[in-house]
């Protein structure tokens, strides 16, 4: 059974969250939403917070990621009815003690990169550094709610403050990933 490379990709990042930290490097939170929906209904993720460094171009940056849900955005509603809140994504990068980046990211950031059932039924639902590709590259998910039905993005970050996005078109083989039975 092939995996996409973000749902790797994010495999590793959780993997690597829930060892021993360095001092640079906090997790709070997980990837699941709340085990109760809310009163009004509404399913959340939880706040998430990773803090790590990498290291490019003969220098070091510390970057955050920064996730929570957002009651100020549209709310996603599968076919089942089930309601979600689409969440707000703060990435930070610094250099030493000063702050190169700091950007919040809603879905509506990646909207013309996503096909029409994920631009409406989709949430933004992970980004983290892509340490396999050279300078600040970020992967970025955009999924349908419980599922593992998403639309992976490439982000890359300057130190100015602008961005690139493409789609991940990279596959299985490319990232050297192999199927549960190792071939």
């Amino acid at each position: 059974m092939k995996k996409s490379p973000f749902v790797w990709l994010c495999a590793v990042g959780l993997l690597l969250s829930c060892g021993s930290k360095t001092a640079t490097e906090q997790t709070t939170g997980t990837t699941d939403y709340d085990t109760e929906v809310a009163s009004d209904g509404i399913q959340r993720m939880t706040v998430y917070d990773f803090t790590d460094t990498v290291r490019t171009e003969g220098k070091t940056y510390i970057y955050t990621v920064h996730r929570e849900a957002s009651d100020s955005l549209p709310v996603i509603t599968d076919e089942d009815g089930n309601r979600y809140a689409d969440n707000v994504y703060t990435l930070t990068i610094r250099s030493g003690e000063q702050t190169v980046f700091n950007r919040r990211f809603t879905k509506k950031t990646f909207l013309s990169y996503l096909s029409r059932d994920f631009q409406q039924r989709g949430i933004l639902d992970g980004m983290m550094c892509d340490k396999t590709l050279p300078g600040l590259r970020f992967a970025v998910s955009v999924s349908l709610p419980q599922s593992d039905m998403m639309e992976p993005l490439l982000m890359q970050v300057d130190t100015q403050g602008g961005i690139v996005i493409t789609r991940d078109e990279r596959g299985d083989a490319e990232l050297d990933i192999e199927d549960e039975d190792g071939v």
